[in-house]
């Protein structure tokens, strides 16, 4: 063993370091969440730049936690929440650089710290996932992640959508509705979010089925991917029918938030068992 791989090994990632992290990123929702009784706006760019700080410190342990199993950091229940976290935050500023769409920073930031929280008493678990000569059950797997990642955005775009309906409909634009984005650009984005989940979610079920295949038909194997299999259908469905104009606007945020409901109950399937 090399001496920086001796030391990495030497220093896991504990507990205090990801509720650390949390705590960087619950402190961005509270600030965003006190944009409304600011008006200067300093309240939500502070927030705002917390969260990409946030998601830099993310990126960094994860990567320290891939150099010390020499593997994807996907290996526990912990890892995998950890790597949601990463990839919904990242997500959410991958949106406000490329489209100019910015989605609740208190709501994508209060979800990430979660996913923090329940890492830490879940805690990481230091044996590598086996993906010797399956390069392609890597891919699996992550495109798995970053699918219910794009899920998950799009449950929260959702639910931002539903919210600002009710208060236009309602004529309220105070408080919580102040800080939500406006309908035409939430509309736009959760279209697109859904059909890259239909690419990302298809291709993870392609890669699984194949694997599955190969060996015996394990039964362990077949809930989560019927599961995944139930998601990718309700996503595919959604799409078809929002591109022949059957789903339109809340009704499609509502179609959207039933998505979401499978692929839980795929995610939880999908998670790895301690060790």
């Amino acid at each position: 063993m090399s001496p920086l791989a001796a030391e990495l090994a030497a220093h896991p990632l504990t507990r205090d370091c990801l509720l650390g992290c949390a705590t960087v990123f619950l402190i961005a929702a509270v600030l965003d969440g006190l944009t409304a009784k600011d008006g200067s706006g300093k309240f939500q760019a502070a927030g705002l730049w917390l969260l990409r700080g946030g998601w830099v410190l993310l990126t960094t342990m994860l990567a320290y936690q891939g150099l010390r199993t020499h593997s994807l950091p996907i290996a526990s229940p912990a890892e995998v929440l950890l790597s949601i976290a990463w990839g919904l935050s990242g997500l959410s500023l991958f949106l406000d650089v490329t489209f100019n769409h910015r989605l609740p920073t208190w709501a994508i930031a209060g979800t990430t710290a979660l996913c923090l929280v329940t890492a830490a008493f879940l805690g990481v678990v230091e044996h590598p996932l086996d993906t010797a000569g399956k390069p392609l059950i890597a891919i699996h797997v992550g495109a798995a992640i970053l699918a219910y990642c794009v899920l998950g955005a799009q449950a929260l775009n959702s639910a931002a959508y539903l919210l600002q309906h009710r208060a236009l409909a309602r004529h309220q634009f105070g408080g919580i509705y102040a800080l939500l984005p406006a309908l035409v650009p939430l509309d736009r984005v959760g279209a697109q979010l859904m059909g890259a989940a239909v690419w990302l979610l298809g291709l993870s079920l392609v890669i699984g089925a194949t694997d599955w295949a190969q060996r015996d038909l394990a039964l362990v194997a077949a809930p989560k991917l019927v599961a995944a299999l139930i998601t990718w259908l309700a996503c595919c469905w959604t799409v078809v029918q929002r591109r022949r104009q059957h789903l339109q606007g809340a009704s499609f945020a509502r179609a959207s938030l039933l998505v979401a409901i499978p692929a839980v109950i795929a995610l939880y399937l999908s998670l790895p068992s301690s060790r």
